[in-house]
């Protein structure tokens, strides 16, 4: 959570209880990625013995402040996504993450949509400071390069080699060698 909220702050230095408390009242999305990390742990306590009571306990809350936020923020995180520290969510509303793995440093926009295709296969993998624009979808089995940008709109069916801008439906690589840095 330190770098989820770094990430919403802005900052490299020490957190201050005033800087996190503003964080969370700031940002849905923080609030949401709390909820989806608290799940997270609770599913790595069920396979501790004698811990598992502790899950069984807490579960129910889990499930309530889940769909809270979902009626709340229409986000859903699923707990089969794997989502590295510093994801950000920037706006709410109709974002869609599961079965999928999420590097570090990743940027979401409202109404995304990444669900791989529910066959066993090698699944969605999302490399580092990816940035992904509002209303893209990603629904194959394809792999994201470190450092891509996807526009805004953009229906990603095909791996995409690191460090490309990616725009329209069906995605197509617009230029190589792009530096997003400026949009993280």
């Amino acid at each position: 959570m330190r770098a989820d909220i770094r990430l919403v702050q802005r900052s490299t230095g020490a957190l201050r209880l005033s800087d996190v408390l503003y964080s969370f009242w700031r940002s849905y999305g923080l609030r949401v990625l709390a909820i989806y990390r608290f799940g997270r742990w609770l599913g790595t306590l069920k396979k501790r013995p004698y811990v598992w009571v502790i899950a069984v306990l807490l579960y129910p809350v889990y499930w309530l402040l889940t769909c809270c936020v979902r009626k709340a923020y229409d986000i859903h995180l699923d707990q089969s996504a794997d989502i590295a520290p510093g994801f950000y969510i920037d706006h709410f509303g109709g974002i869609e993450v599961r079965n999928c793995r999420i590097g570090p440093c990743c940027h979401l926009g409202q109404q995304v949509k990444l669900k791989p295709a529910e066959v066993d296969g090698k699944g969605l993998v999302i490399g580092e400071n990816v940035f992904i624009g509002a209303h893209a979808r990603i629904c194959a089995d394809v792999s994201v390069g470190n450092g891509v940008a996807i526009g805004a709109g953009a229906v990603v069916t095909q791996d995409i080699p690191p460090r490309c801008l990616v725009l329209g439906n069906p995605s197509r690589i617009a230029q190589r060698d792009y530096d997003n840095h400026l949009l993280l």
